[in-house]
């Protein structure tokens, strides 16, 4: 009988436990939230660290590696300091897809990963293979036209996009009346 009590009691307490850690993981996420809202960047990043510092597997941490990742990728700063940014977003987004390949955001942060990789860290082998890695999960992902588009001109000027489209930017003159756009994209 008295087991019985003592192991009854151990559930009772460990329940008792999980709720105050629970309410203590959703008052970092609320407290971040708020920084955010109040233009404390750092202050977000503070909480949002601790919070999966203490349990990157919490209820919260999903949107909580996300949000890190978004506002790394946000932060300005000098070109050494926007680089260690994005390579730290690119690290949350990584958190989000390992930890919860099957949470809602994690086929956005396999994009914003490959997006970062393209157009800022320019490592197109890397985004590529976000990229396919997107296409092959969610083929049917309201981003996966956009995917398929950026997968196509990966490493391709804006320049090059157009004139494969058939718009001939004419001389760099300034003279926006070269412009010519041919229907079967052939140059005029």
């Amino acid at each position: 009988m008295k087991n019985i009590l003592n192991s009854i009691l151990i559930v009772i307490i460990s329940f008792g436990m999980l709720s105050c850690q629970k309410q203590k993981e959703e008052g970092l996420y609320k407290t971040a939230l708020e920084e955010i809202k109040n233009g404390n960047t750092q202050a977000a990043i503070e909480n949002l660290e601790k919070l999966i510092e203490k349990n990157p597997y919490s209820e919260f941490a999903p949107d909580a590696f996300f949000t890190l990742a978004s506002l790394y990728q946000s932060m300005e700063g000098d070109s050494v300091q926007k680089i260690n940014n994005y390579l730290k977003a690119v690290e949350y987004y990584n958190e989000l897809i390992d930890k919860f390949p099957n949470n809602q955001k994690t086929a956005e942060a396999i994009f914003m990963a490959g997006f970062i990789c393209a157009e800022n860290l320019r490592d197109f082998e890397r985004a590529r293979h976000y990229y396919k890695r997107f296409l092959k999960n969610y083929p049917d992902h309201e981003l996966a036209s956009s995917v398929q588009v950026e997968l196509e001109n990966l490493g391709k000027s804006p320049a090059e996009i157009l004139k494969e489209r058939g718009v001939d930017l004419g001389e760099r003159s300034g003279d926006k009346s070269r412009i010519k756009v041919s229907p079967k994209g052939t140059s005029k």
